[in-house]
């Protein structure tokens, strides 16, 4: 183990120049790219350097901002807003919304927080339904480039989810208007009908 360690640490001065092969050869592509884990705004900086415009999951609010003031996206995970803070110790994610610097959530290592984390907002007084359910829906669509999701519209996916108002638990949830997932109060009502 220490030879596979003390090999790989021979290597850290290869690493700038293959991250910046790696990310020319992401944007050739036409792929946006993410730093992960910014710990300060120079860390912010050397990513945005390489093309890096997404600044996903900063540990300080010091990068979060320097994302920020030059209009790149910062994301963090649902779960952290769900768990009231970070597992790692390191910034809590509604601190950052409640600053204005987190432009979207993120399911990270747990999809069913998205939903959860919205409400959470809500329920804490932080957001409003709308704005929360933006954080994540159409922000991370836009993010990513995908202009035919998160929202309703003509020429949109009709991706679509319903939310049981009492549970909060999404029970309906249509891809490109076809039902992928129904469960829960509206299953039975939807089940009432066919029978």
């Amino acid at each position: 183990m220490l030879a596979i360690v003390t090999a790989a640490d021979a290597q850290g001065p290869m690493v700038p120049q293959a991250l910046r092969q790696i990310a020319a050869d992401f944007a050739a592509q036409g792929l946006r790219m993410g730093s992960h884990d910014d710990d300060t705004a120079e860390t912010r900086a050397f990513y945005r350097g390489l093309g890096a415009q997404i600044c996903e999951f900063p540990t300080s609010f010091d990068a979060a901002r320097a994302a920020h003031v030059v209009n790149e996206p910062v994301l963090m995970g649902a779960p952290n807003v769900v768990r009231g803070g970070s597992q790692s110790g390191n910034i809590a994610a509604q601190d950052l919304i409640e600053a204005g610097l987190c432009d979207a959530l993120v399911s990270d290592y747990y999809y069913p927080a998205l939903p959860q984390a919205a409400w959470a907002l809500v329920e804490r007084g932080v957001l409003g339904l709308p704005e929360a359910w933006a954080m994540i829906s159409i922000h991370p669509a836009r993010i990513a480039g995908l202009a035919d999701r998160g929202h309703l519209g003509i020429g949109a996916r009709a991706d679509m989810v319903a939310v049981n108002p009492e549970t909060h638990r999404v029970e309906l949830t249509l891809c490109h208007g076809r039902v992928a997932h129904l469960s829960g109060a509206l299953a039975a009502k939807v089940w009432a009908r066919l029978t």
